[in-house]
């Protein structure tokens, strides 16, 4: 695997801390964004079941993290889920990794502006008596990707800076908003929310595909390992606390604010909750006045922002890893004097304005956003199964008790991987328009990169099939 030696190829090391890391997962997890976006999806589907689908996704995906904090320990390096994949799999399931988490985070920056620019603004503005243009969802996709690629040229340093002061406050104010909220609402039936529906699963599977995609940034710190400040020893371990802290502070959150948003709102009338223009917002002007709906649409623009600079960050990065293993045009290896993945960066920020542009002109902004969140949802799955096999493969690797390996390496990921696919299952059969062109989607992709590892896995030396993705010193 030869490499051209006159491209750069060095990120900027020891510059993001504990708390960076942290920060970054909360950004691409997007939790005010979430719930003025996806909780209005999911509660199409959910109804007033919207707690319980996060509630179940929240703990499916705190199971999931057992994976990230076990192949995270020995392996820290700008390819992330790509390089923990080869050290348990090889080349050809850590490539099909990789560009899968190339295909869902550059979806899940498509979709976030053109819920906000197609629905979320033009229902806010409707309601307020100031109807926007029916051409805003483009300068929606303009601003909230061009400004994120903006950012994450620069460089890894102000991007941290930048999601690090923002991402906390968003918790914050979301749990004190929530149990006000709460409080002031008093539900008669407090646990209702949290019940099973008559109807049985559906609904509730298909609020998850919107409640487990709100966590779809919860990796998104780990392909940053090669630019964590300490020891290069410790720098994995401190991956794996920082997913486990940041998928705590937000499922707390996001749990407590579909409860909030769905007693506020009424259990018994959640049918018109997404049907109704910005119902989030009108859920905190209820109750918490109009200082509250302007903190919570401030809060969502900023998270909107947020999200995509973090999951630009996130991919590129996974771009760049595998343009420096040669597997495809080394040009995507090279670092701009800031030290950033500049082409890989641009290239993606291209391919999603393209994506979104292309959701909005065939299905429309609502639809759009539902068939991009669908197809996340199963490259996410995708990744995540790939990921949790390579831990099972690695079970040698920990030097621990013959039934700590059993839990922790088999049971805990066999477990997370089948209520996966049981979700994707639930959600999506019988198929239906739009979403059955989340699956064609997916599946194209699979197909093209597929045939692609095929072609360029003999250019790969055996020796390095398990080491894809981290620093290797020249041959």
């Amino acid at each position: 695997m030869e490499k051209a030696s006159a491209a750069p190829e060095t990120l900027q090391e020891d510059v993001v801390s504990l708390w960076g890391l942290i920060s970054q997962s909360i950004s691409g997890m997007a939790p005010t964004c979430d719930v003025v976006a996806f909780m209005t999806a999911g509660a199409a589907f959910a109804l007033v079941a919207l707690p319980l689908s996060y509630l179940w996704a929240f703990a499916l995906m705190f199971i999931e993290m057992n994976t990230i904090y076990h192949l995270s320990k020995h392996r820290a390096s700008a390819g992330g889920y790509y390089a923990y994949v080869a050290a348990g799999l090889g080349a050809r399931p850590a490539l099909l990794t990789g560009f899968m988490v190339v295909f869902y985070q550059l979806l899940s920056v498509a979709a976030i502006p053109v819920y906000v620019g197609g629905v979320f603004l033009p229902g806010l503005a409707k309601s307020l008596g100031y109807p926007l243009p029916a051409w805003f969802w483009l300068v929606s996709i303009v601003f909230f990707i061009g400004i994120p690629w903006l950012l994450s040229i620069s460089g890894i340093r102000p991007s941290i800076r930048v999601v690090a002061i923002t991402s906390f406050v968003e918790v914050a104010f979301l749990v004190v908003a929530s149990m006000l909220i709460i409080v002031k609402a008093a539900p008669v039936h407090p646990l209702a929310p949290f019940s099973i529906p008559t109807d049985g699963f559906k609904g509730v599977a298909m609020g998850m595909i919107f409640a487990i995609t709100s966590f779809i940034g919860i990796g998104s710190h780990t392909p940053l390992g090669e630019e964590v400040r300490g020891p290069r020893t410790q720098r994995g371990r401190l991956i794996g606390k920082a997913a486990l802290l940041s998928l705590t502070l937000v499922g707390a959150a996001l749990v407590l604010s579909a409860y909030a948003l769905t007693v506020g709102w009424g259990p018994a009338d959640m049918a018109s909750f997404a049907d109704a223009n910005a119902p989030g917002v009108t859920v905190f002007l209820r109750y918490l006045g109009p200082g509250g709906r302007l903190a919570l649409v401030i809060l969502a623009i900023n998270s909107a922002m947020a999200d995509s600079l973090a999951l630009l960050n996130s991919s590129s990065r996974v771009l760049f890893a595998i343009g420096r293993d040669a597997l495809i045009s080394e040009r995507f290896a090279q670092v701009s004097n800031t030290q950033a993945p500049q082409r890989s960066i641009s290239v993606i920020t291209g391919l999603t304005i393209v994506v979104a542009v292309l959701a909005v002109a065939v299905f429309g902004s609502n639809n759009g956003f539902n068939v991009l969140t669908t197809a996340v949802l199963f490259g996410l799955v995708t990744a995540h199964t790939f990921m949790n096999v390579s831990l099972m493969r690695l079970a040698h690797a920990d030097h621990e008790g013959t039934s700590t390996r059993l839990f922790y390496h088999f049971l805990l990921p066999i477990v997370a991987t089948g209520l996966f696919w049981w979700v994707l299952y639930e959600s999506i059969v019988p198929l239906a328009y739009p979403l059955d062109w989340s699956l064609a989607a997916w599946l194209g992709f699979t197909l093209l990169v597929l045939a692609y590892v095929f072609r360029i896995h003999g250019r790969i030396h055996p020796d390095h099939r398990h080491h894809l993705g981290t620093v290797r010193d020249p041959q």
